[in-house]
């Protein structure tokens, strides 16, 4: 990565006069950004390019999670970051399979409306804390890491830095960026189950000041099954066009284009309160004629102004399309069907699991970060603002239902995937638009060498219109709601010495009615759920800084929580409901030696609902755990150079006993796990490399996405190979 050593930051709708009136601020911002040019003149910039891969550790070195770019010991919250020697050493090709690598992270299977990375961080909901660059990526489609450099996941509650959401953290996708060298990477890997991956990592220096990269990839694999099996055939292009790198005036234009055309695996329903005992290596119950078509186009243009005195102005503008479409099949077993006598000739009844949409995001987000002194003490000043535009549509299949196109019952044991045709016309059931104007302020306060002060608040309004003219009456009338919240974020930091950080922080968080883009009557009448997060913790550099150590306990609560119960005045919900999650984390990433490297965590969670809904059922729930929070998780990555050629490694994943969310009282649970992989690399020579991977080494059969209904089971054994030739 390019480091300065002067500091940086890190379908159509017609507008409402409100929103030209908020046009002006975002116009405003950018003519401040270019208008400076001629104001000042930045003294050089020393620019030194990226280390080889061989020579990075696994630490996280400068993050951007906290919008200021500062090492992770800076930051007075737990952080996590998969960089790019994880990802590579380990072969993760997708977000999900590299967020394996974060304790209090686990999966939500697609349904309840959704498709696409639906991620619980310590319990709660993250499906809306999706970033990428500092930049909300809210849409539904499953991310790839072709041109991913890290995954950044900030824990606890951070609506003072990112607005709406964030309750139990963020997770923020750093993609790679051109720099001023060329040099370029090819590798291919091919591997078991039909695995095939084909990237390209193409970096040219144009000039002194300006570079272009490219990232392309190719991906076909098969998953379960011996007769058809799931799929994925996925397909991605990053392109990033920076010129006046390093100079007082630094342009950044980035595309992304992103398609797959899979068949999804929704595995099966729970059988006595256990996922069913199919030979899931074997058999999946899908049709050849299931598909999960999803596409995500984003054009992102920055502006970075630098002045003499260290002081920047980085504003972006994104503007992204994203379409999906789904027709899965959905399988349950007949009536009366338990572990005792389930068999071979079990019934299978399959059915339709039909869904599509379209959304238009546009953001516009300006930062100024700053240092002066006031009152003979040292700041570090982060103002910021953030204009939100986004657009969602949500269609259904109306001619795909179960009566229409059936879907023939089968036996466990004789899974026919004969395909059938379907009416796959789309009708439009709902719109949702939502405007955000989010303004922030943030100060870090030296108040002597050894003691920091971080306090900042967040002013953010949030306006959701609603229309459900698709849908049938009584529920086709239109919804809107607005709310205004102030967000709050308070850290002290003790850093006796450069190698330790000891910390103490407090945040606060809210969830808007329109969060996921939809309103019912009585959520459009009622007001945001608010949550606060209370951590404290401790981060030590060890071995001259080649070893990162951390250790965190966290409580956050989520005190006002929509329920059932409703307010008959104000026809909206009430927001008594109460839960917490409390935490206590360790972690280790870096090189204990040149020749060992190492990446780790071990995490314990105590999630529990305190109060719901006044009837049985919310009562019956009071002191149990909400779900997809297992009370222990720990991950594992290691390796070790042999000599110049040879490189060995491997790690291991354990989660204890899990089960889904939104049934709290059922007594559905996914068995705890522990699965081991495998590493061995053979350098050819100083420009090509084969590295084998082996994941899930013994085969262990584990269930790491879970919903109500179903859960779907982990990856099997799988071998790849990958060849890397540097140029």
């Amino acid at each position: 990565m390019t480091h300065l050593q002067a500091p940086t930051s890190a379908g159509p709708h017609s507008e409402s006069a409100s929103e030209k009136a908020l046009l002006p601020l975002g116009a405003l911002m950018l003519a401040m950004s270019v208008s400076s040019w001629a104001q000042s003149t930045l003294s050089p910039v020393v620019v030194t390019g990226a280390r080889e891969r061989d020579q990075q550790t696994y630490q996280s070195g400068i993050t951007s999670s906290g919008k200021v770019p500062v090492l992770a010991k800076d930051i007075p919250q737990s952080l996590t970051v998969v960089n790019e020697k994880l990802l590579h050493d380990q072969g993760k090709d997708s977000m999900k399979s590299a967020l394996e690598n974060v304790i209090g992270i686990t999966f939500e299977a697609g349904e309840g409306g959704r498709v696409g990375d639906n991620i619980r961080l310590r319990g709660f909901s993250a499906a809306g804390d999706i970033y990428q660059d500092g930049m909300r990526d809210i849409a539904q489609y499953n991310r790839d890491t072709f041109h991913v450099e890290r995954i950044e996941v900030l824990r606890g509650a951070a609506s003072m830095l990112f607005g709406r959401g964030s309750t139990g953290g963020i997770i923020n996708q750093v993609s790679k960026p051109a720099r001023l060298i060329t040099e370029h990477e090819v590798s291919a890997t091919v591997g078991t189950q039909g695995y095939q991956r084909y990237q390209g990592d193409f970096n040219f220096k144009l000039d002194d000041d300006a570079a272009l990269r490219i990232n392309a990839m190719n991906t076909d694999a098969d998953g379960r099954g011996d007769n058809a099996s799931a799929s994925t055939q996925r397909r991605g292009l990053a392109i990033d066009y920076s010129i006046g790198v390093g100079t007082a005036n630094e342009f950044q234009l980035s595309y992304f284009h992103l398609d797959y055309d899979d068949k999804p695996d929704w595995g099966t329903a729970w059988v006595s309160n256990r996922p069913a005992p199919t030979p899931t290596n074997r058999y999946w119950y899908g049709l050849d004629s299931d598909f999960q078509k999803d596409q995500a186009d984003a054009v992102t243009l920055t502006h970075i102004h630098r002045w003499n005195d260290g002081s920047s102005l980085k504003t972006s503008v994104r503007d992204g399309y994203y379409t999906r479409s789904i027709w899965a099949t959905q399988s349950r077993f007949a009536t009366g069907t338990t572990a005792a006598n389930f068999s071979p000739s079990t019934m299978v009844n399959r059915s339709n699991n039909a869904k599509a949409g379209e959304e238009h995001h546009t953001f516009l987000q300006t930062d100024y970060l700053t240092n002066t002194r006031w009152f003979g003490l040292k700041n570090n000043i982060l103002v910021g603002a953030e204009y939100a535009v986004e657009n969602s549509s949500r269609s259904t299949y109306p001619g795909l239902s179960s009566s229409l196109t059936p879907k023939a019952n089968t036996t466990v044991g004789n899974p026919d995937s004969t395909a059938i045709s379907g009416n796959l016309t789309q009708q439009v059931a709902t719109q949702f638009k939502a405007t955000t104007l989010g303004l922030y302020l943030q100060d870090t306060l030296d108040l002597t060498r050894q003691w920091k002060l971080v306090g900042g608040v967040r002013l953010d309004n949030f306006t959701g219109n609603y229309d459900r003219s698709g849908s049938v009456a009584p529920n086709n009338t239109p919804l809107s709601r607005s709310d205004t919240l102030l967000s709050k974020r308070l850290g002290l930091m003790y850093q006796p010495t450069d190698e330790v950080s000891y910390y103490a922080s407090y945040g606060t968080s809210f969830n808007t009615s329109g969060d996921l883009y939809q309103f019912d009557p009585q959520s459009a009448n009622t007001p945001a759920e608010s949550s606060r997060n209370i951590e404290v913790g401790a981060k030590w550099e060890l071995y001259e800084g080649d070893l990162s150590l951390r250790t965190a306990l966290a409580r956050t609560d989520k005190y006002n929580e929509r329920n059932t119960d409703i307010d008959t005045a104000t026809n909206s919900y009430l927001l008594s409901g109460k839960r917490h999650t409390d935490a206590l984390e360790f972690e280790v990433a870096g090189r204990i030696n040149p020749q060992w490297d190492i990446f780790a965590g071990l995490g314990f969670l105590r999630a529990v609902i305190d109060q719901a809904g006044s009837n049985v059922a919310g009562q019956a729930e009071v002191g149990q755990n909400p779900g997809l929070s297992p009370s222990r998780q720990a991950t594992l990555f290691t390796t070790y150079r042999l000599n110049q050629a040879w490189r060995i490694g491997g790690g291991m994943t354990a989660v204890s006993q899990n089960k889904p969310a939104n049934s709290v009282t059922t007594q559905n649970r996914a068995p705890g796990y522990v699965k081991a992989d495998a590493l061995v690399e053979y350098r050819i020579n100083q420009s090509n490399a084969i590295k084998l991977n082996i994941d899930n080494l013994f085969d262990k059969v584990y269930y790491n996405t879970l919903y109500r209904g179903f859960a779907a089971p982990g990856q099997a054994r799988s071998v790849r190979v990958t060849l890397t030739s540097k140029f």
